[in-house]
């Protein structure tokens, strides 16, 4: 009669402890990931500010019947790892005039800032553009509308001027940009004022989320 011999395999107490230890380990590693990655994609950007870069460019477009077309670009970016909110802007474009009268020299001479200019000065004279919004993000604002970038993205607004040709030398573009990590809460208290020339404007009690900027542009004859 032939007999069938089955050799069974007991581990040894060093082989119980490495297995356990193996298992573990993958468990260990496993919600070591699962922790990196919740941290890094959802805990670590909830704590970064915001950041962004608001650029203005002016491109100057063709002179039709004595009209010189300007198209405006105003940028968002969002270079972060957060969404933004842009609740309010305003837009200003002024004609500039130049005023070889005046003095030349225009210097600035303090500890931390030395400046000197001696070319010929410019001066607001007209109002040629403006426009002022309150968003979602803004107290009064219209709660329908909302202007968010989500992160690693841009956007831009173009705006269309008519000017007449070679009556202003430059132009200046202010604008004024409150920006908040999305959703902004509390919302901001921004309100609309008047500017000089009958311009509108935004003004605000908040220490933070305000970028203001002015750029002049010369016109080509």
């Amino acid at each position: 009669m032939r007999r069938d011999l089955h050799v069974h395999s007991v581990p040894t107490r060093t082989e119980h402890a490495r297995t356990l230890i193996e298992i573990v380990a993958i468990l260990a590693a496993g919600i070591w990931a699962i922790y990196t990655f919740v941290y890094e994609q959802r805990v670590k950007p909830l704590s970064e500010p915001p950041s962004f870069a608001v650029p203005t460019e002016v491109e100057q477009g063709p002179t039709i019947n004595g009209t010189v077309f300007l198209t405006i670009h105003k940028r968002f970016e969002n270079n972060g790892n957060l969404p933004i909110d842009v609740a309010a802007e305003a837009l200003s474009v002024y004609g500039e005039a130049l005023t070889p009268n005046v003095k030349s020299l225009r210097a600035s001479n303090t500890p931390t800032h030395k400046e000197a200019s001696y070319d010929i000065p410019r001066s607001i004279v007209k109002l040629i553009y403006t426009s002022v919004k309150l968003r979602r993000g803004a107290v009064n604002g219209n709660q329908h509308i909302a202007f968010v970038l989500l992160p690693h993205t841009s956007a831009v607004e173009d705006f269309l001027i008519a000017i007449p040709a070679k009556k202003y030398p430059a132009i200046l573009v202010s604008r004024k940009d409150y920006i908040g990590k999305d959703p902004i809460s509390p919302k901001m208290a921004v309100r609309i004022v008047g500017a000089p020339m009958h311009a509108y404007d935004l003004d605000s009690d908040l220490s933070e989320g305000e970028f203001d900027s002015e750029e002049e542009f010369a016109i080509k004859p």
